[in-house]
């Protein structure tokens, strides 16, 4: 009874999907006939109002051998450290990185173009929408969920795994935040977003509900074939202390400096490195660690040091082929501020790919990927991924 009752719950679930991929689906049918005449099938203008559905469908099939990764991502800090001979291999496929969005634009005399924005994707329990993005913007604001200030898209090789190198800073926020083009080589932007605190409760120290919002802020040079970021945080992360019941605060910074450039016609160069304590939300395989905040000794707590750098490479191969490769580490800086030896310590990461757009909106790849997790106390696990990728977008 059991069983038939998940299997009940599941496919209600999967029709409650189902209905929303219909309604949606019908939606974007109306609005294309009913715009005919428009230059995409998937916009609708009227007066001073615009709106667009876009979207894509993606399809990874991977193996993973000599190690598993236990994620449709390929995370380094997750790998097993003397696995069991049961996670040596395994076969998978993933169609959840697909998504839809709206983007409705509105003229305005008193404030410009004001962009409204929604997507999802089906990253959710069982394979549910969730909702990744949703920010109102206008006169350089953004106000809603949307990309943290402190990540650099531009500074990234392409790749088919979505959560791309360990080191890499990916994340999504809810923020106010403003950006501005201050002549045609400057940009910058500043922001307060959610605060998030990784942080294990212990008998005498807990994470509490955070008050102080983190505040990144950036400056851009812009040159003709490439760019350079330099971009810094600061944290304010709030514990408490059980035994004198009352609040702390600890402090944590971090300074990024990513860039681009196009070394040949046929050739660009990419690079990301960030260091700084207490900023694990922006490094990406460190987010998975309770690592903000660790209980130190003399029964005080600490923000730990931490790193990730980052190299890739895009190469055009030709009409419509192109390859890409990237080398990454993450990991904390010492072993003094903190120890436990089946505590994650570091983790390398390399990837290379051949990606086909011969087809217009359509994008052919496959890839290889290969980490590696040392723990504090030297042991290391390993694994490797090949996967393969369609994508179709609107």
């Amino acid at each position: 009874m059991y069983y038939a009752k998940q299997d009940l719950t599941k496919l209600h679930q999967n029709i409650k999907t189902m209905k929303n991929i219909f309604l949606t689906t019908l939606l974007i049918l109306a609005v294309a006939t009913t715009n005919a005449q428009s230059k995409s099938p998937f916009l609708f203008e009227s007066g001073n109002t615009s709106i667009k559905f876009g979207g894509h469908v993606r399809l990874n099939s991977y193996v993973d051998f000599d190690g598993v990764v236990a994620n449709n991502d390929f995370r380094a800090a997750i790998i097993p450290v003397n696995g069991s001979w049961m996670q040596m291999e395994r076969l998978n496929m993933d169609i959840s990185h697909s998504r839809m969005s709206v983007k409705a634009i509105q003229k305005t005399t008193s404030l410009g173009d004001i962009e409204f924005y929604i997507e999802t994707d089906f990253r959710g329990t069982g394979n549910s929408l969730r909702l990744r993005q949703a920010y109102v913007s206008f006169k350089g604001f953004v106000i809603g969920q949307a990309w943290g200030f402190m990540n650099d898209f531009a500074s990234k090789a392409p790749s088919i795994d979505i959560q791309g190198a360990n080191s890499r800073t990916f994340y999504r926020t809810q923020l106010i935040g403003y950006k501005a083009k201050l002549s045609d080589l400057f940009s910058m932007g500043i922001s307060l977003e959610m605060p998030t605190v990784k942080m294990d409760n212990t008998s005498q120290f807990v994470k509490p509900e955070q008050l102080v919002p983190d505040l990144p802020v950036y400056i851009q040079f812009n040159p003709k074939g490439g760019h350079l970021r330099l971009a810094a945080v600061l944290r304010s992360m709030r514990y408490g202390n059980v035994q004198n019941t009352d609040f702390g605060y600890v402090s944590g910074f971090g300074a990024q400096l990513s860039g681009s450039v196009k070394a040949a016609e046929f050739l660009t160069l990419y690079s990301q490195a960030t260091y700084g304590k207490g900023i694990s939300k922006y490094i990406n395989d460190l987010s998975l660690l309770n690592m903000d905040i660790v209980s130190a000794r003399e029964n005080s707590v600490s923000a730990l040091p931490m790193y990730g750098i980052s190299a890739g490479m895009m190469a055009n191969l030709g009409k419509n082929w192109s390859a890409s490769a990237t080398v990454s580490t993450a990991g904390f800086e010492n072993k003094e501020d903190y120890y436990s030896a089946n505590s994650y310590f570091k983790g390398n990461y390399f990837s290379a790919g051949i990606f086909w757009n011969g087809v217009r909106n359509m994008t052919l790849a496959s890839e290889y990927i290969r980490g590696k997790r040392y723990d504090m106390s030297g042991e290391s696990g390993s694994a490797n991924r090949f996967q393969v990728m369609l994508m179709y977008k609107w």
